[in-house]
């Protein structure tokens, strides 16, 4: 019972910190390995919901929080951002590419690997207060 309470706070405490879009992924990936678990630990279904559903809202509420992160990064510094989690066993990288220019907002492609295997991508939206300063030759035709 102690390790289960440990494990509900602990969750609660790393996604206290996450964006709307991170509360999302996490209850996905919640639910995905709340079923997982479910069907590999045959002695106790239950337990094996709840590991698999804290688990799976950790990872992926994470890998929305980074990617959303990374996004925002690369138009702030209007260049490439990767992220690397060297301690994942499947090596998952996460690359931000700024794109055009829509008024305020710029977007941005989103890769995700696992090792060097291309596995999705994504195209996000990223709004910024003021315009940017635009340069001649720099995507803004006059």
């Amino acid at each position: 019972m102690k390790k289960l309470i440990i494990g509900i706070v602990g969750a609660g405490l790393l996604l206290s910190g996450c964006t709307k879009q991170a509360y999302e992924g996490a209850v996905v990936g919640g639910a995905a390995g709340s079923a997982v678990g479910a069907i590999l630990d045959e002695e106790n279904p239950w337990r094996g919901a709840f590991i698999g559903g804290v688990i799976g809202a950790v990872v992926t509420g994470t890998i929305v929080e980074i990617s959303s992160r990374a996004a925002e990064e690369c138009v702030e510094y209007d260049r490439p951002v990767v992220y690397r989690c060297h301690r994942c066993r499947e090596n998952i990288i996460i690359r931000a590419v700024p794109g055009r220019w829509i008024g305020k907002c710029r977007m941005v492609k989103i890769k995700y690997f696992k090792g060097n295997r291309l596995i999705k991508v994504k195209e996000k939206k990223v709004c910024v207060k003021k315009a940017p300063p635009f340069k001649k030759g720099w995507g803004h035709r006059h």
